[in-house]
């Protein structure tokens, strides 16, 4: 509330530790603090003191000021923050330097003590020399793989020093991106600067590539106007080695836990090449023991693969712990069995199905296995096995109205003896005249290009084709899809990161903005993709 009584004044100031409790009854109060006088004076030049004040019109939170406030450039000092009644005062414990432009952007750091409402656009600009700097620049942050905005996103600009790399040291200016990614420097002085964005986990406004998103102008920006820049798009950028953090033994696994998530991995082992099963689990290598007997280290080299397509050598003594109780009673559970294919989804006649187990399948009884095309079993599935942990079964179905594939109970058994209770799922078949199709191009007609189909309900991917002018999904379910288009420059059939010491800026990635509503019998033509 604005206006207080002197009892309820005098009550709060008089108890220190006790919590402010404002009078209830009336309207709420949406008026955020007032910002009366402030030393020295918005657009002083000449500044030449250690402390700044600012009073307001009402009594004031600065519980998050240190947070919030922004000074640009970065002032060398360290600086300590003060409130006594409706005044905030910053101590510099040393002079700011000379000739600078600084701006203090407060942004939600103050607000009133009642209601917590944020004063507004609340900005402090000084020189300590005889003029203020001026030039502006400004744009906006989005996620290269979403194309969403990015909020918080640290925007630092940095003048160029030939004997440390910019990325490696803290921005001369730095602000923050807005909940519609957009940011903007005011009052910057004429210079050559390099700009680098990045999400600042640790908030040391230092980049580190370890494990921050990141994006760049790779050329120098010569500041001598307002500049207003392209749509700067961040990617993860986690170039860290990947290494072992912990490995963990039991019975009948060997749990290595990594620093960082990786793709992929080929494990080679001196010996007993057959008697273990390895799965991957994001930073995780499970490693199982399949012959109960077996008592032997083995030594296991692994060779990595991460989202970037890094490939790191390992190297892990594996070994399994002995039994507690070996006269103890094992006791079985039923085993899960999960489908990439859902119950009473459509599919067409061409089927794959992907099973996937939590643990190695040491048994199959294949025989048991019955696929139905309109309730007779005609049509013979083929068997392939992924993994220990996966298995594809690929029907080219003769249904004209629905399929189920049947899994009596122990038709599966796992590396621990569980086997699975009866599983099923129908299906019913989609005709080519229920289907659509969706056509569409670029502005770019010459690299090569990877179209990716994407089920907005799912998110799983429908289907991917390799393009140069246009790209033509056929034979779709009915549904919500997005196309995201991958331009492949170097044609290796991935997308490719930027690099931040050659400068070199990572491959395109272009999405519709719309999600497009395939219907059946219906030709979409003409999407275009930029």
């Amino acid at each position: 509330m604005k206006i207080l009584s002197s009892f309820i004044v005098l009550a709060f100031l008089s108890i220190g530790c006790a919590q402010f409790v404002p009078p209830t009854g009336g309207p709420r109060d949406v008026t955020p603090p007032k910002l009366l006088t402030s030393i020295p004076e918005n657009k002083s030049i000449n500044f030449d003191d250690k402390n700044l004040e600012l009073t307001f019109d009402e009594y004031i939170d600065i519980t998050s000021l240190k947070q919030e406030l922004i000074i640009t450039p970065e002032p060398k000092a360290f600086y300590n923050v003060k409130l006594k009644d409706k005044t905030v005062k910053l101590a510099f414990e040393e002079k700011l330097d000379t000739n600078t432009t600084y701006t203090f952007n407060f942004r939600n750091g103050i607000k009133d003590l009642n209601e917590k409402n944020p004063a507004n656009n609340l900005k402090l600009v000084l020189s300590t020399g005889p003029k203020i700097d001026s030039l502006s620049i400004s744009g906006r942050i989005i996620d290269i793989d979403s194309k969403k905005p990015i909020l918080d996103a640290t925007v630092g600009i940095y003048t160029l020093i030939d004997t440390i790399l910019y990325y490696n040291r803290k921005p001369n200016y730095f602000t923050k991106s807005d909940s519609t990614g957009s940011f903007k420097f005011e009052n910057i002085k004429n210079n050559t600067y390099k700009l680098l964005a990045f999400k600042d986990k640790n908030s040391n406004l230092i980049f580190d590539q370890k494990n921050e998103m990141v994006g760049y102008i790779p050329d120098t920006i010569k500041l001598n106007k307002n500049l207003q820049l392209d749509t700067i798009q961040l990617y993860r950028a986690n170039l860290e080695n990947v290494k072992i953090k912990r490995p963990i033994s039991r019975e009948r696994l060997f749990k290595i836990q990594l620093n960082k998530d990786i793709i992929d991995a080929e494990i080679k082992f001196d010996k007993l090449q057959n008697e273990l099963s390895f799965q991957i689990e994001k930073s995780e290598i499970n490693l199982f023991k399949l012959n109960e007997a077996l008592i032997d280290t083995v030594l296991a080299t692994i060779v990595t693969t991460d989202s970037l397509l890094h490939k790191d050598t390992l190297t892990q003594k594996i070994y399994f712990m002995e039994p507690i109780n070996s006269n103890k009673k094992k006791t079985l559970e039923v085993m899960g069995i999960s489908t990439n294919i859902k119950n009473n989804a459509y599919v067409n006649n061409e089927i794959e199905y992907k099973l996937t187990f939590q643990y190695p399948i040491v048994r199959m009884d294949s025989s048991k296995i019955i696929f139905l095309s309109d309730t007779i079993a005609k049509d013979k599935p083929k068997f392939k096995w992924k993994s220990k942990n996966e298995l594809q079964i690929s029907v080219n179905s003769t249904a004209a109205n629905q399929v189920e594939l049947r899994i009596p109970s122990n038709t599966f058994e796992n590396y621990k003896g569980d086997t699975n209770s009866n599983f099923s799922i129908s299906n019913r078949i989609i005709k080519p005249d229920q289907t659509g199709s969706i056509e569409g191009s670029t502005s770019n007609k010459t690299d090569s290009k990877i179209a990716i189909l994407i089920n907005v309900d799912t998110q799983e991917i429908v289907d991917e084709i390799t393009f140069v002018e246009n790209f033509e999904f056929k034979n779709i379910i009915p549904a919500l899809y997005t196309i995201k288009i991958i331009v492949d420059k170097n044609k290796n059939g991935i997308w490719d990161p930027g690099n931040l010491e050659k400068q070199t800026m990572p491959e395109k990635i272009l999405i519709n903005s719309i999600p497009i509503k395939v219907r059946s019998n219906f030709d979409l033509k003409d999407i275009y993709i930029n």
